[in-house]
């Protein structure tokens, strides 16, 4: 067995993705407390375009696959061949970041592998007897569940993107490179790329969006849309609302936060008009800069807020618009 730990890499374009690099910050910060080697795994692209960074955030060993059914992310191509890999070289663990991708991947990996998966972890430890110890929330965020898995046999962990953040880079610091070899049968594999269009932001599910504008029962009324379209539009962000913005109609299910709507984790969150209650707040208080409008000054939502405004949304929020747009339009 291999004294490593494992990490997948996501990347677009040729640039690895922010969620990775916390997994890989995270990996390196256990590997140093258990004295073990961080390795990275790169499915369908060389690792030429991202050796630097990922070196520089704590890999050690930089693995990659080049295959024609692996340039495009398929959930039984990519299976197969993690799988395999995984076999091969028994890792103490692999980790993943929670994205889309990530969610999808993990559980078919434990199934293939028969091995634990302990998926949205906020905190990762490894103790004094070795084990691996998980922390992640549960019943809608009221409690958190600590698990523990002893590294002898491998154990499979996501990590909730925007919880842990980049730890600082390391200049100098060189990983050393390998390829590896799959062995794919086309025949096998249910699902093949025959295109890819991009998302338009308004269609973009929040969970993955970098930034977000969520409103409440104090946008009033349905005319006032709008104007949260419009700072949506100047800050590039994405529309979600608490459950009474959707119980009005203001917004489909599917742009709902909260317990009974999806969690969300982008980099900003700006709150208008949300009074905050609990259910709410358990899907965003993991963002990582939370910005609140609100008129009442003992509103739940400012105790989480790192940018309290005290104040009416529907005199800030054209105002706030209005000089988002001229920022921009001196760029």
């Amino acid at each position: 067995m291999e004294k490593d730990i494992w990490i997948f890499v996501e990347h677009r374009d040729e640039e690895v993705e922010e969620a990775t690099l916390e997994v890989l910050s995270e990996a390196r910060r256990l590997a140093n407390k258990a004295k073990l080697k961080v390795s990275s795994l790169i499915l369908g692209h060389p690792a030429e375009p991202f050796a630097e960074i990922l070196s520089q955030h704590g890999a050690d060993n930089l693995y990659y696959v080049e295959h024609e059914l692996l340039k495009q992310y398929t959930t039984d191509g990519y299976t197969v061949a993690i799988a395999d890999i995984l076999r091969s070289r028994q890792p103490k663990c692999f980790l993943l970041a929670a994205t889309a991708l990530g969610k999808d991947l993990a559980p078919r990996l434990a199934t293939r592998l028969n091995v634990g998966l302990v998926s949205d972890c906020r905190v990762l430890e490894i103790n004094k007897e070795g084990n691996l110890e998980m922390t992640r929330p549960t019943l809608g965020g009221r409690i958190y569940t600590k698990m523990k898995s002893p590294l002898q046999k491998l154990q499979l962990a996501t990590i909730t993107p925007g919880v842990l953040g980049v730890r600082k880079s390391k200049i100098g610091h060189q990983a050393k490179t390998e390829k590896l070899e799959v062995e794919i049968q086309p025949e096998k594999l249910r699902t093949h790329v025959r295109g890819i269009s991009k998302v338009e932001r308004g269609q973009l599910d929040i969970s993955e969006a970098e930034f977000v504008v969520a409103f409440g029962r104090g946008l009033g009324d349905q005319a006032r849309l709008p104007e949260m379209e419009a700072i949506a539009d100047a800050m590039g962000a994405c529309i979600a609302g608490s459950r009474v913005a959707v119980d009005e109609g203001w917004l489909s299910f599917e742009r709902q936060i909260g317990q009974t709507g999806k969690t969300i984790t982008p980099k900003l969150i700006l709150c208008c008009g949300i009074s905050g209650a609990q259910q709410f707040i358990m899907g965003m208080r993991e963002s990582r800069f939370i910005i609140a409008i609100n008129t009442d000054r003992q509103a739940p939502i400012f105790k989480v807020a790192d940018l309290s405004v005290l104040g009416d949304l529907k005199e800030i929020v054209p105002e706030l618009t209005k000089q988002l747009q001229e920022l921009s339009g001196n760029r």
